[in-house]
């Protein structure tokens, strides 16, 4: 599933959250609010994800085969993001994972358009890098 974990009743509330919002970055900068706490101890160079406009750490670990994902960013808007794809992720299987499509989640909630080309990549760089967390495991 190009979604990672999230199911259609799923997309479909983050679709109706994202269009009900009279400005997309408002919903995006909300989502911020649902991503776990990251600890202050993590944010070390080794949990850096490099090709990021803003800073972004990243820890993945996998019990009973599926991912435990922590995500954090300096900027709310990038961490918003980020939540999105903890949201997709955070407890999917390896298979879910490796499957995951950023593109088409961002796509599939209207969010394409806003997102900056070098942000977008940056969002790539932190889904490969989990997604070699996915291969490893």
């Amino acid at each position: 599933m190009v979604y990672g974990k999230l199911n259609e009743s799923d997309l479909l509330a983050l679709q109706t959250e994202a269009q009900a919002q009279s400005q997309r970055l408002k919903f995006v900068i909300a989502q911020a609010a649902k991503l776990p706490a990251f600890a202050e101890a993590s944010r070390v160079p080794a949990n850096e994800v490099h090709g990021c406009e803003a800073q972004v750490w990243l820890v993945c670990s996998w019990q009973h085969n599926e991912l435990e994902l922590q995500l954090d960013s300096a900027s709310r808007v990038v961490k918003g993001l980020l939540s999105l794809i903890y949201q997709a992720l955070h407890g999917a299987t390896p298979a879910q994972v490796s499957d995951f499509d950023l593109d088409a989640l961002l796509a599939t909630l209207g969010l394409q358009d806003m997102v900056s080309i070098s942000r977008r990549n940056g969002l790539r760089a932190v889904v490969a890098a989990i997604q070699a967390q996915a291969m490893t495991s």
